[in-house]
């Protein structure tokens, strides 16, 4: 009877195991960065292909299935002041902004049947936040696309942070995103 009780534990052991998603190799280790022009600081997968965005504001991340393959999940932070003088009028509230970047995505990404699938406020190291989770068809691409992205103001600034993934890799850049957001801090310098 007892070699009947270890032979169920294993099984069971083993179907857990390959249940539960393992990272890939490309996202299991991490590395810090600061930003040196709005002081904010992260930690992103240290084997993704990083780059400044947002004439240096921002950065940007993002991974295939391989490092060098074709990007299939990017993850993004943009900062852009909204104190600053302009003859347009800048958007007050985080909802207007999440327009505005609905309006954008429609014209230069060419997305067709954005659906918004979820909305809520949150809060963001300390901040009050806007998150929002999206799915929209990309003609170019003939895929399918998922983003989240979460919305906050802090010390005259609107901070965006962005994962775009294809949707059918949603379930291995969900969680990696989460650790992103949950990696970030302002006034880090």
């Amino acid at each position: 009877m007892p070699r009947k009780t270890a032979w169920c534990f294993a099984v069971v052991s083993i179907a857990v195991l390959c249940a539960a998603p393992q990272p890939g190799k490309q996202d299991r280790t991490w590395k810090p960065y600061t930003n040196p022009q709005w002081g904010y600081c992260v930690s992103y997968p240290s084997h993704w292909l990083k780059g400044d965005a947002f004439e240096g504001a921002g950065i940007y991340v993002e991974t295939g299935l391989k490092r060098y393959s074709k990007p299939l999940g990017e993850i993004d932070v943009g900062v852009v002041p909204t104190e600053v003088e302009s003859a347009v009028a800048t958007p007050s509230s985080l909802v207007e902004n999440l327009e505005i970047h609905f309006e954008g995505l429609k014209k230069f990404e060419r997305a067709e049947g954005i659906q918004v699938l979820e909305k809520r406020e949150m809060q963001i190291a300390g901040n009050s936040a806007l998150f929002t989770k999206d799915r929209y068809y990309d003609p170019q691409d003939r895929a399918t696309w998922v983003e989240e992205i979460i919305f906050t103001h802090h010390k005259g600034a609107l901070y965006r942070l962005e994962l775009e993934c294809r949707d059918d890799q949603l379930e291995r850049f969900e969680p990696v995103f989460d650790t992103f957001v949950s990696t970030f801090r302002f006034d880090c310098s």
